[in-house]
């Protein structure tokens, strides 16, 4: 299945990369092998071709949240723009959005910069609303963007492609594209081992040390460096990882070839997926091979496991899309790790007692973009000595988000209100919305 864009296709694991034995020197040690770790490893030697950089991983390249993605590369971070005003004032809103809008960018140049095959498809994002409640948000989420002078634009019932003719209103978005994302990251790792970054895998990281110069401990080995990046999202508690990021894992899926007559029938889809306003609401997108990945299935707490493989939400939804897909079967589900914050923001920055050492994540769902353009940051924050390229009226440019409680009682209460979230959309017929600004208010995308 390799290269059907797909994130499900084998890319990541090769075999051939080491563990880590021994104690190491190194300028900058990167834990985490995912697009964040991996793309702040290959900006690092593209500013400074001498570095020594070191890049450990628990598992292999790809392993985590950026091998399970959905393939979703879109603008939009934090809460929507109609609530970042109310909440940070019109300057922090819009310069929020328009980085988001820089950061898929930065991803469509690094992809043609370096002639990364990854399925890459160039194209919007369709936003769309299945009722006159989600198409009054729209018009006010329209409203705000105007006000603002973003490039997000109201697409009335009317004006909407065929395969999206059955739902009230959509908000249109770009730039934008699809791409297998777990392609991307084997292949950014790749880029960075040929310009002399070392990657190991298999080496679960026990623990980091502050001192002098900074220790990153496994069983079998260390990275002593001068900069330390952990890259790990919601996979390290215990490892420094910014505080305030919970684990979720959203199921995603996706079908079997489809008939040239369906595919006929999605028509732009795979320029211009489809995603449904609200919190937990399914998404689509048209592979290169005839298929539809679909997220938006059942979500529960806890970045690691799986989610249960019964495919019927995912089912339902992909045959609610179009008569023509009345048939078709979900061949594959998967579950996809995601860092979600408690005010719906990310985290890049430095711990606030070390500042070399540096970390990112908590996309809350978001992440492709936001994700690499992090480790372009990092890498720049790194090189010219702590000198900040992310504006601080970027309000996720933090050391912490804000605090998550922790326990038994808490996580079975988060349990409760995953799956109320879950039945609401069932209920809705995946149209599931939420008016907790706590969450982004744009749905997760796995």
């Amino acid at each position: 299945m390799a290269g059907s864009g797909v994130p499900w296709a084998g890319y990541g694991y090769t075999g051939s990369r080491s563990r880590l034995h021994g104690v190491h020197r190194c300028d900058v040690a990167i834990v985490g092998a995912g697009l964040t770790g991996l793309s702040t490893a290959l900006e690092l030697v593209g500013l400074d071709p001498d570095l020594r950089i070191a890049v450990v991983e628990a598992d292999h390249v790809a392993a985590g949240a950026s091998g399970r993605g959905t393939g979703l590369l879109g603008p939009r971070i934090g809460p929507r723009v109609a609530v970042a005003r109310r909440r940070y004032g019109d300057d922090v809103a819009r310069a929020s959005y328009l980085w988001s809008v820089d950061a898929v960018r930065h991803v469509l140049d690094l992809v043609e910069r370096h002639r990364i095959s990854c399925d890459l498809t160039p194209g919007g994002q369709l936003v769309v609303a299945s009722d006159e409640e989600g198409a009054e948000a729209q018009q006010r989420e329209a409203d705000a963007a105007r006000i603002l002078g973003l490039p997000i634009a109201l697409v009335p019932a009317g004006s909407l492609p065929a395969v999206a003719r059955h739902y009230t209103s959509g908000l249109r978005y770009a730039p934008a594209a699809t791409l297998d994302p777990a392609a991307l990251t084997d292949q950014l790792a790749r880029l960075g081992e040929q310009r002399g970054v070392t990657i190991f895998e298999r080496s679960v990281v026990r623990g980091i040390r502050r001192g002098l110069l900074t220790t990153v401990s496994t069983d079998d080995g260390a990275l002593v460096a001068d900069h330390v990046v952990v890259a790990v999202n919601a996979f390290g508690a215990d490892l420094k990882a910014p505080a305030g990021v919970v684990g979720l894992r959203v199921q995603a899926g996706v079908t079997e070839k489809l008939s040239p007559e369906a595919i006929e029938a999605l028509d732009g889809l795979r320029a211009e997926p489809l995603i449904e306003h609200g919190e937990l609401s399914p998404y689509f997108r048209l592979t290169s091979d005839g298929r539809i990945v679909v997220g938006g299935g059942a979500v529960l707490r806890g970045p690691f496991g799986s989610v249960a493989p019964a495919p019927e939400k995912l089912r339902s939804a992909v045959r609610r899309l179009s008569p023509a897909l009345s048939e078709v079967d979900i061949e594959s589900t998967w579950a996809g790790p995601v860092g979600m914050t408690r005010d719906g923001l990310p985290i890049v920055g430095r711990h606030p007692d070390d500042p070399r050492l540096y970390y990112a994540g908590g996309c809350n769902g978001h992440g492709l973009a936001a994700s690499i353009y992090h480790g372009a940051h990092l890498a720049r924050w790194i090189v010219d000595e702590g000198a900040d390229h992310l504006s601080f009226a970027l309000p996720w440019v933090r050391s912490k988000a804000p605090w998550v409680p922790r326990g038994r009682l808490v996580e079975r209460v988060l349990d409760r209100y995953l799956a109320h979230l879950t039945a609401a959309s069932d209920r809705s017929g995946g149209a599931g919305r939420s008016r907790n600004d706590r969450w982004t208010g744009q749905g997760i995308h796995a």
